[in-house]
């Protein structure tokens, strides 16, 4: 009975602290190439990582509301896409937390780290937006990404063969560790 409401609640403050995160991340970035935001560059980057640690926070809280909500959750493919959009969301967030905290806020003034961090932050924006545009297809049957020409049929799922999931995760996990190696040798 409570789980749908909590489920909005918890659904809103994911949504509205991830298009923090994502927002305050891309100015932050922005700031190495305009100069009215380089005197924000610091709050700017300090309000992204407070918004990325609280929508790693809400995202699972939402996942766990949003599965207590419905009545059959495994039986629909629709709700398995918003299970690995929201594992994706919660991946780059992860990103954009491990980075900032590894590097702190001078990341900024590397190109290279800033461009990685602007982007995972965008792109866990970007599995929000798709979250939320499932969401409201569930809820309400349409949603304010239907106006792409090219948007994904969400009702249908890719169900992948569990030896190319394993592959996957190896190559996931291969990069993981290659990427700390080429950082701690380089320091």
């Amino acid at each position: 009975m409570y789980a749908v409401t909590f489920h909005h609640m918890v659904v809103g403050l994911a949504a509205g602290s991830g298009t923090l995160m994502g927002i305050c991340a891309f100015l932050a970035w922005l700031a190495s190439y305009i100069s009215n935001l380089k005197s924000s560059k610091s709050t700017l980057d300090k309000a992204s990582y407070a918004a990325s640690i609280l929508t790693l926070i809400t995202l699972p809280l939402a996942m766990l509301s949003g599965y207590y909500s419905v009545s059959d959750p495994s039986g629909s493919a629709i709700l398995y896409n918003k299970f690995i959009f929201s594992g994706i969301a919660i991946g780059f967030t992860l990103s954009y937390i491990i980075g900032r905290r590894r590097f702190g806020s001078d990341m900024w003034n590397h190109s290279a780290l800033a461009n990685i961090q602007m982007l995972s932050a965008l792109f866990g924006l970007t599995a929000i937006m798709i979250l939320g545009s499932i969401g409201s297809k569930i809820t309400l049957g349409e949603s304010t990404l239907d106006i792409f020409p090219f948007w994904p049929e969400f009702m249908n799922s890719i169900v992948i063969n569990q030896w190319i999931s394993l592959s996957l995760l190896l190559i996931g996990l291969t990069s993981v560790i290659f990427s700390f190696r080429i950082v701690d040798s380089s320091a």
